[in-house]
């Protein structure tokens, strides 16, 4: 439940710091007084989108938190401490900062926590009724848990076929270019072919033409080398003879054994280097007519490279795409029936998964109709039948499944059930969503159920009815009312009035308890068209006290 909630510099609020209590509270107030930004200070708790015009003028930035306590059911779900703060700040440029006792969250894990919490109905929420995209939500959160998993289970699915049914379009538009692209293509293939690419050929045969280039100083200074190692000042044998000699005296000594492996290995690395000399010389080999030919297939590589705007390694990469795209013009046949089939798998399989969800709701859809009608009969609907029909389909794989739902009612007896968005009035549509909600948030053990004036359209014994219904939700659970009904204020156990006024100039939301006289005036005002009478006085203590009897 709501426990205290603190707004600073939002909209027409400069510093408002309001208590809740258990039960029920009735929130009301002239229109324009600030309800509407007292739900909307609720929203950002709740991760709505903020929006930066909301600070007040002036200031720099807003500011609201609340603190929450949690049920011991809450706490477990949620792994959190029984009491918890939730605060967030929103600057000019549009940046927010969110914190969950005192730490900064994301927006979606303040989502998460308030949505175990509680539940808000808008005022727009109502004309869900007349959109008949969204029932399928409302039979949805009867069990929230199965549902998404096999709605996430059947997306997925839908994805996959979607992405075979996109390659799929794309392969028949193909064809019709390919077919005109195929004698291009051959000659592409055709010369690339003949030229037989190999990686790398053109730096190997580089490093060949560099070296026959120097053909002449490579031999020059190859024989060099190999003179000197083989001189007569320089005897490679005796750095042996040395080594054998330091050999015979290395045990008397570490430093003669490391001079004896130091000798010998430098003469294993020169007999090596000078063996290494002896065979590139031996391996030279000046032929002008290969050398020739190594130019020019560098030069015809350089020119293809020049001609496709491609290098050595993409040419080769193209020539693999190029054979791929003709063979699929040659037998395109063959390769869209192939890719047609796993289409069609794919739908099969995709649409598998939504029968299954389909089948689920159809269950959730009788607990739905059993519930809302227990419920409707509290609400002065004795006779209302509901029926939730759902239209066959073999061929469509929606994004919420592959359902389409109509929500069939008679909401008078001997009446035919039509469509609800068809028939049922405002205030009809206002109690059959108060149905709703108030399942739901049984259904989800919620703590917190925040209702913006879900009365509208209702009046007479049918108000009383409503305002009853609110009472005994809120025996379960926190339930916080902005409502314009006097009975359903009256109902409340705890009441406060919005009301604005002018300070320094300004503007300025301001909030109080009403208790006693103010109550019975406050009331009475709500039961009169303009100024308060005696006789609406009178009524007013008359629903205040048929409420303390029962309470």
């Amino acid at each position: 439940m709501l426990c205290a909630l603190k707004v600073q510099d939002f909209a027409l609020i400069e510093d408002l710091e309001i208590e809740f209590k258990p039960n029920m509270t009735a929130l009301t107030g002239e229109t324009g007084a600030g309800k509407t930004i007292i739900l909307e200070s609720l929203h950002l708790l709740f991760g709505k989108r903020a929006d930066q015009h909301m600070i007040r003028h002036g200031a720099e930035k807003a500011f609201v938190g609340g603190f929450f306590k949690l049920t011991k059911l809450q706490q477990e779900k949620l792994d959190l401490p029984e009491m918890i703060s939730i605060e967030r700040t929103l600057d000019a440029k549009g940046r927010h900062d969110m914190r969950l006792n005192k730490e900064v969250v994301t927006v979606q894990k303040v989502r998460e926590v308030m949505q175990a919490i509680g539940s808000i109905h808008s005022q727009g929420e109502t004309l869900q009724l007349l959109d008949r995209t969204s029932y399928l939500s409302f039979i949805d959160q009867v069990d929230e848990k199965k549902t998404n998993e096999l709605l996430n289970d059947y997306l997925i699915k839908r994805s996959d076929y979607l992405d075979k049914q996109r390659k799929l379009a794309q392969l028949r538009n193909k064809r019709q270019e390919s077919i005109q692209k195929k004698e291009f293509l051959e000659y592409h293939l055709n010369e690339l072919k003949a030229f037989n690419l190999k990686s790398g050929e053109k730096e190997q045969l580089t490093e060949e033409v560099e070296k026959l280039k120097n053909y002449d100083k490579v031999s020059q200074q190859l024989v060099t080398a190999i003179q000197a190692l083989d001189s007569e000042v320089f005897q490679l044998d005796l750095i042996y003879e040395a080594a054998k000699a330091v050999e015979k005296i290395a045990n008397l000594d570490e430093t003669y054994q490391s001079i004896k492996d130091r000798l010998l290995s430098s003469y294993y690395e020169l007999e090596d280097v000078k063996e290494n000399l002896r065979s590139s010389y031996s391996g030279l080999d000046y032929q002008e007519d290969v050398f020739n030919s190594m130019q020019e297939r560098i030069f015809d590589i350089n020119r293809l490279e020049q001609k496709y705007h491609k290098t050595e390694t993409e040419l080769i990469d193209y020539l693999a795409e190029v054979e791929e795209e003709l063979n699929l013009i040659t037998d395109y046949d063959g390769y869209l029936k192939q890719v047609s089939d796993a289409c069609d798998k794919a739908f099969e399989t995709a649409f598998a998964a939504g029968a299954k969800l389909s089948s689920l709701r159809q269950k959730l859809a009788k607990t739905l109709i059993e519930e809302v009608l227990l419920v409707l009969k509290d609400l002065d609907l004795e006779k209302a039948s509901l029926t939730v029909e759902f239209e066959e389909n073999k061929t469509e794989l929606f994004e919420t499944g592959v359902d389409q739902i109509e929500f069939l009612i008679s909401l008078n007896e001997g009446e035919p059930e039509k469509p609800l968005s068809k028939i049922a009035s405002g205030g009809e549509r206002a109690r059959f969503m108060l149905a709703l909600k108030s399942i739901y948030a049984k259904k989800n053990d919620l703590s917190l159920l925040v209702l913006d004036e879900i009365d509208i359209g209702i009046s007479g014994k049918t108000a009383a009815k409503v305002a009853n219904k609110m009472a005994e939700l809120g025996k379960e659970m926190q339930v916080l009312v902005i409502t314009h009904l006097p009975q359903v204020a009256a109902k409340a156990n705890h009441h406060y009035q919005i009301y604005k006024e002018k300070e320094k100039n300004r503007m300025v939301t301001r909030l109080e308890m009403l208790d006693g006289q103010k109550r019975i005036e406050k009331l009475a005002l709500m039961l009169s068209d303009d100024k308060i009478s005696s006789f609406a006085i009178e009524q007013a203590k008359v629903l205040l006290k048929k409420e303390e009897k029962l309470h």
